[in-house]
């Protein structure tokens, strides 16, 4: 039986490749992923520079674009330890050709940390063409794959808590959030770019604040959502990021009407399952295997799915009705959810290297009781132990000497938007007004009823994206953020749930995956996405 703290829902939202259509073109290629060491130091001696190559990004064929016509990729080659000069690693990216006659381009930055950048690739196959040539609307679109991560060199997939299977091979405090910033500029510089457009979600809107701070002079314009501005200790706070969802969709559900009416007080509820199921598990098939569902496997379940807009219909109904340990509604739900669960593809590497070298270096102990104010002790618990689990590893994780610079706020006066949805649970809205108070020319939008990367979940979104990506100067109508609803299922006109496989795939490519070290605390889950 799990304790309590060991719950830990640790690992920022990121853009995992292993989320594709079920027609094939999604995800990252079998054969793309790079050796697991860095290159000699003799071999690269004028860098930062561009090497072209085939492409290890997949693009889906309903996107109509073809390799060497539309789209071309390489490696960025830069230094792997930027203070001593030492080691040399790849970068892949990938460059989708505009037909604006600009020297500027968009260039999307991964969360994670520790996503390889397929995942934005994935979500424009699912959107389609017209997502994508909003992307494009202002130069070229550029994808890079940071250092670490899976199409680059090395790939740091970790094996141990300390990554001492990379010690011989890889600087790990050499992975960290400036030197990815000044590899973002290095690939503008390189391929002869003026200026940027920087798109980041998650973790990339940590990383695109860096690329303000450090190289803002190369920037147009920055669109940063589901912010982790630098001065925030989001471990410490994931009690008060995901209570700020439940109540949020508790809220929702109220001015509803029906919805309200019908279910009550969801935040009772939701704790009321936890220990009902923790006490009596329930068992769901999934892909003809049976599922053990206990009250700390829900409480992760139900963090995953507030990620994903689409499953909002049916959390009401689900909360309810799992508080009772009835299954006969939701078992088709949670059967769709559990068997496409978001795998792997994190570079656990660059994961660690931000986390234990920018926010445990030292550890502050004092953060998650100043993070938590206000939050029902039952939530804290449940939710409470991925600060010290992070602690714990941590602890011997080889670290970088950047934290003190690093962990100040960004200021900028570069044109931002800076976007949030009102239901993500690991970067809240107040996330975003924290990091904007210091981003002197910004548009701060809440797009309600919205998970994490609100600008791919709704048509508002992505008109929004598009028109400040067109013109961030103009200021634009961006009030539909405030009408974005959903139609709750409730027992009345319930049925099964419509949701496609594709949207809800598509979705959870902005989901995290279950980092390796988590798996044993949860093997329910663990064991389903082995099977896929």
């Amino acid at each position: 039986m799990l304790t309590v703290r060991r719950l830990l829902l640790v690992g920022l939202p990121l853009i995992v490749a292993a989320c594709g259509d079920d027609d094939g073109g999604g995800g990252v290629k079998p054969d793309a992923r790079m050796p697991d060491a860095r290159m000699a130091d003799a071999d690269m001696s004028d860098v930062p520079r561009v090497e072209p190559g085939p492409c290890r990004f997949s693009v889906h064929s309903s996107l109509g674009l073809s390799e060497g016509v539309d789209y071309a990729c390489g490696d960025l080659v830069v230094e792997e330890n930027r203070a001593t000069h030492a080691g040399r690693i790849r970068l892949h990216y990938i460059r989708v050709k505009s037909t604006a006659a600009s020297t500027r381009a968009t260039i999307y930055l991964d969360g994670g940390p520790g996503g390889d950048g397929q995942g934005i690739l994935d979500y424009a196959a699912y959107l389609g063409p017209s997502f994508l040539n909003g992307l494009l609307i202002d130069g070229d679109f550029l994808v890079i794959g940071q250092r670490g991560t899976a199409l680059s060199m090395p790939f740091l997939d970790c094996q141990t808590e300390n990554c001492s299977d990379f010690a011989a091979k890889a600087d790990l405090p050499s992975y960290n959030t400036a030197y990815n910033a000044d590899d973002v500029d290095d690939l503008r510089s390189a391929l002869g770019i003026d200026k940027l457009n920087v798109y980041g979600i998650s973790y990339g809107s940590r990383l695109g604040l860096e690329v303000l701070r450090r190289h803002g002079d190369h920037v147009r314009a920055a669109v940063i959502e589901g912010l982790v501005p630098a001065q925030i200790h989001w471990p410490a706070a994931i009690p008060a990021s995901f209570y700020s969802a439940l109540t949020g969709l508790n809220a929702s559900c109220t001015d509803a009407g029906a919805c309200g009416t019908m279910f009550g007080n969801l935040v009772n509820k939701f704790i009321s399952g936890v220990d009902t199921l923790n006490g009596n598990p329930v068992s769901i098939q999934v892909n003809g295997s049976p599922v053990t569902v206990d009250g700390y496997t829900y409480a992760y379940l139900l963090f995953r799915m507030f990620y994903s807009r689409s499953t909002y219909p049916y959390l009401p109904l689900m909360i309810n009705d799992l508080a009772i340990r009835r299954t006969d509604r939701i078992s088709n739900f949670l059967a769709m959810y559990l068997g496409n669960d978001s795998g792997g593809g994190i570079s656990t590497g660059l994961y660690y290297g931000v986390v234990c070298g920018e926010l445990y270096n030292p550890p502050d102990d004092n953060a998650p009781a100043a993070a938590n104010v206000g939050v029902p002790t039952a939530i804290v618990d449940l939710y409470g132990g991925s600060f010290y689990g992070l602690e714990s590893t941590c602890a011997s994780w080889p670290k970088h000497n950047l934290q003190s610079t690093l962990a100040q706020p960004v200021v900028s006066s570069v044109r931002t938007l800076v976007s949030s949805g009102r239901l993500d649970p690991i970067t809240p809205p107040s996330f975003g007004d924290i990091a904007a108070a210091n981003l002197s020319d910004r548009v701060v939008v809440v797009h309600e009823n919205s998970g994490h990367g609100a600008t791919l979940q709704s048509p508002c979104g992505a008109q929004n994206l598009k028109a400040f990506l067109m013109d961030p100067t103009t200021a634009h109508d961006t009030t539909c953020a405030a009408s974005i609803t959903t139609t709750y299922q409730v027992p009345a006109m319930f049925t099964a749930p419509p949701l496609s496989v594709k949207q809800l795939r598509a979705e959870l490519a902005i989901a995290p995956p279950l980092p390796p070290f988590m798996r044993a605390r949860f093997p329910h889950v663990a064991d389903v996405n082995a099977g896929k």
